[in-house]
Order: structure tokens, then C-alpha cells, then sequence
């Protein structure tokens, strides 16, 4: 099977995913890192030399970028996130969730500065991290390293097969309800199941255009749906007196639904897989971990974007928050809303299947089946089966996309965002643990890290799965 045409490296969940090609060989670049260069600063990793990269991303890019890789169907999912957690919890929760997040981002970039200095690379991916901190520490095997670069993206496969599955559930649900306004009679065998089972007609032609750049006029214009839709959807929550409605809401919801308030949460701020590929191409990289920099700006936006989603959808739903906050608008916007966010949906939908068909594409390509056949039709074939898994798994949830949306956020998100950045911090710098005076502070820091999301890992998978089970039987 022939690769892919460009390599990506995690679109994350957003509405429109951008290529953030990792090989920066098509960049005439005149700014790169320096691994050699050393500082007098005990967090040298931080000072990173560099010269002008005159083709690079400037930095407005890059937050949108960064923006755009964190929106997507994760933020019309933050009312009914606030209905599993309360209206106090849930709003101080999320902006400790995003302080968290955002400085498991700055921990990946701290190790692939102070790694690409070791190695004498100028950059690395979120994979290459974690195979270089392993092959720094003192018991490396070649078997080490690989199994940590083969971990990072079986879980970046993983979240972005997910992302696709919860497009599948996502479209189907809101194009059903489109139709259920528009069309007096339906019949009854169009069930959630059937509406799937016509999209994936639409999605397979979709995922047989192998060269990403060909989807970029689909993106634009997917671009400033999304935008119209999402102004919508703000107007519609902010302009409308609903502070009488607070009294009437939990500050804090019972216990039990918390960890799907988290899976809910956790998989809306999947976008580090952006962090590094998009830093690579930036003309200032310098600007991009400082305080008031490139990465703390853009998710500050997307933060108080998230809250303002999730705090005002709920005072105006209540405990009739939909699994999509779409789904809850009436009249005809809402209905445009929901059009609006499907063919976003759909075009994002093949930008998210460029990722695991790069991972798995080389290693299928060797297989005795794709010799037989030929690599073209080899090729055509996986992209069908992976299209129709993806069905599967959707029609196999039902139409419960909230809880669908929590288990993938509990078991993959959260191992990326929360649990490997932390892990990977001591890893790096074990090694060099002597020398540095505060290390065993940040030890202590990473593990506190890593326990909550290992806590957020098998509470949200555990009570995602039973709810699903119980959903189910009281059907």
C-alpha cells in the first residue's frame, strides 16, 4: 500500500483539522533549533537558540492553529458535561482540568527541546519523545524504545479512530433530527442505525481522496460553517435572561456521574497532538512556551470557550441537556445549526482518518494480502473496513453519543493529555537527576499528575461502560 502523500501527526478533535506536517523538509527553513546550544539557566531545555525562518507560521497562525486543533465536537458536548458534574463543580473543575492540560503541553515541549539538544535533532514528534527519553535512561533496550514509540501511537490511533467513530454517531443524530422537522411521516425503519448506514455510503468516496491538500477548499468552507454555527449556538445561550434559572441547578451533582463529567472534559482538550508538529513550524518558536506566549493565549481562548459553552448551555437546558448542545436548539436555526455542524462533521471526518491510516499505512503495506492484490486496491480495501469499523462501533453504541464521547476521552485522551507528558518529564530527566536541584519536586508534581489521570482513566471507562450496559437493559 503506498503511504499517504504527507505525513500528519495528530489533527486533535477539531471541527477542521490542519495538516501540521512534522517533516519540515518542504520548509526552506533558515531558522532551526540549535542542540548544541547550552544556557546558564538550570531549565536550559527552555532557552532554545534560533535563527529566521522566513516560511514559518506566524505566530496568529499558530494560535489559530492550536485553537482550531482543540474545537471541535468536544465543546457542543459541555452542557451535558456541566449536567454530570453541576454548575459550581463543573466550572471550577474545567479551568483546573485546562491549567492541567495546558501544562502537560508545556512538559512535552520542555522534553523535545532538551531532547533535540541530546540528540542533535531539530525536531521531534510526540513519538520520538518517547522513544528518546527512553534511550537516555540507564537499562535502554532497542525493545524499550520501540515499545515506547509503538505505546504513544497506539493511543494517538486509538483517539483519532475514536474521533471518527464519535463522527459517525454525531452526523447521524443530527441530520436525523433534521429530518424528523422537516418530514411529516417517517418511517420506522429509519433508525439512528439507518441514517449511519447512509452516511457511510457518503463517507467512503470521502476517504478515498489520499492527498490531504485536496480536501482544503472543502476545509475552507467547513471553516466558516463551523464559525456561523458556533456564533449560533452562543447567541442563542448568552442573549437570554437565565440567571433566575441558576437557583434551580446543583452546584454539585452526586459523585457517581463525575467520572463521565471528566472522560467529557478530558476528550474536548485532546489537542495535544498539535503542540508539537505546530511549534515545529512556527517562524518564532521562541514565542511559543513563555508565559504570555502562543500556547497560554490560545488555550485560554479555548478554555473560557469551553466554560462559557458548558456554563450557560446548562443554566438554559437544565437536566434536559443533549448529548450535543446542537441537538437542543429549536426553531429554524437550530435546524440550520445542525446542518451547519454535520457537513463540518463529515469533511472533518477524513482529516481525522488521514492520522490512522499514516500509522497503520506502512506496516499494512508489508503484508501478504497487499502483495497478492496489488498496494492501489490493497489500500482502497483497508480504507472500506476501517470506514465500516467505525460505523460499527457507532451502531454498536447506539445513540448514545454523550457516553460514546466520555469512554474515548477516559481511555485514550486521557493516557495522552494527562497521564504519558508527566511520565515522560521524569523520564527525561532521570538521567540527569543529580545535577538538578528541583527535580525531585517535579518528580513528586508528575506523579500527582499521573495518579489523576490514571484516576480519570479507570473511573470514566468504568462508569461509561456501565452506564452503556444499563442504558441498554432499560431499553
Amino acid at each position: 500500500m503506498a503511504p499517504p502523500d504527507e505525513e500528519a501527526n495528530g489533527l486533535g478533535n477539531g471541527l477542521i483539522g490542519v495538516n501540521f506536517h512534522t517533516d519540515v523538509e518542504d520548509v526552506d527553513e533558515t531558522q532551526t533549533l540549535l542542540p548544541g546550544s547550552t544556557s546558564n539557566s538550570e531549565d536550559d531545555e527552555l532557552d532554545v537558540q534560533v535563527v529566521d525562518r522566513n516560511n514559518g507560521v506566524s505566530n496568529f497562525g499558530t494560535i489559530m492553529h492550536i485553537i482550531k486543533g482543540n474545537l471541535g465536537t468536544g465543546v457542543l458536548a459541555m452542557p451535558v458535561a456541566f449536567s454530570n458534574a453541576g454548575i459550581l463543580f463543573g466550572t471550577v473543575m474545567l479551568a483546573v482540568l485546562g491549567v492541567i492540560c495546558v501544562h502537560c503541553m508545556h512538559i512535552l515541549v520542555k522534553c523535545s527541546h532538551y531532547l533535540c539538544r541530546k540528540t542533535g535533532r531539530d525536531h521531534l514528534d510526540y513519538a520520538d519523545v518517547a522513544e528518546q527519553s527512553v534511550h537516555f535512561l540507564p537499562s535502554s533496550t532497542p525493545k524499550k524504545e520501540k515499545a515506547a514509540r509503538t505505546t504513544v501511537n497506539v493511543f494517538l490511533l486509538i483517539t483519532q479512530y475514536g474521533f471518527c467513530c464519535v463522527y459517525v454517531l454525531f452526523i447521524a443524530k443530527n441530520v436525523m433530527l433534521v429530518v424528523e422537522k422537516c418530514v411529516t411521516h417517517v418511517p420506522a425503519v429509519f433508525t439512528i442505525q439507518m441514517y449511519e448506514i447512509i452516511l457511510v455510503l457518503f463517507l467512503i468516496p470521502l476517504v478515498f481522496i489520499k492527498n490531504i491538500k485536496h480536501l482544503a477548499p472543502f476545509s475552507l468552507v467547513a471553516n466558516v460553517a463551523s464559525v456561523v454555527g458556533l456564533g449560533i449556538i452562543l447567541a442563542d445561550i448568552l442573549f437570554v435572561e437565565k440567571f433566575n434559572k441558576i437557583s434551580r441547578l446543583p452546584l454539585m451533582e452526586d459523585w457517581s456521574k463525575i467520572p463521565l463529567y471528566f472522560g467529557t472534559a478530558i476528550y474536548a482538550f485532546e489537542g495535544i497532538g498539535v503542540v508539537l508538529p505546530v511549534e515545529n513550524k512556527m517562524r518564532e518558536p521562541q514565542a511559543f512556551p513563555s508565559m504570555f506566549g502562543v500556547l497560554n493565549l490560545s488555550m485560554t481562548i479555548v478554555c473560557v470557550l469551553y466554560i462559557t459553552v458548558g456554563f450557560y448551555g446548562y443554566i438554559e437546558y437544565g437536566e434536559n441537556c443533549q448529548d450535543s448542545i446542537t441537538l437542543n436548539l429549536e426553531h429554524w436555526y437550530g435546524t440550520s445549526v445542525q446542518v451547519l455542524f454535520s457537513l463540518c462533521i463529515y469533511v472533518s471526518y477524513a482529516l481525522q482518518f488521514y492520522v490512522p491510516m499514516t500509522i497503520i499505512g506502512p506496516t499494512l503495506a508489508q503484508s501478504r494480502i497487499a502483495r497478492r492484490i496489488g498496494p492501489n486496491a490493497f489500500d482502497y480495501l483497508v480504507r472500506v473496513v476501517l470506514v465500516l469499523v467505525t460505523f460499527g462501533i457507532a451502531a454498536a453504541v447506539g445513540k448514545y453519543l454523550d457516553l460514546l464521547i466520555a469512554l474515548i476521552g477516559s481511555v485514550a485522551s486521557a493516557a495522552l493529555a494527562i497521564i504519558f507528558p508527566p511520565l515522560l518529564e521524569i523520564m527525561t530527566f532521570w538521567p540527569d537527576r543529580k545535577e538538578r536541584k528541583y527535580f525531585w519536586i517535579m518528580f513528586t508534581k508528575d506523579i500527582v499528575i499521573m495518579l489523576f489521570g490514571v484516576l480519570c482513566f479507570l473511573s470514566g471507562t468504568a462508569v461509561a461502560v456501565m452506564q452503556l450496559v444499563q442504558r441498554f437493559r432499560g431499553e
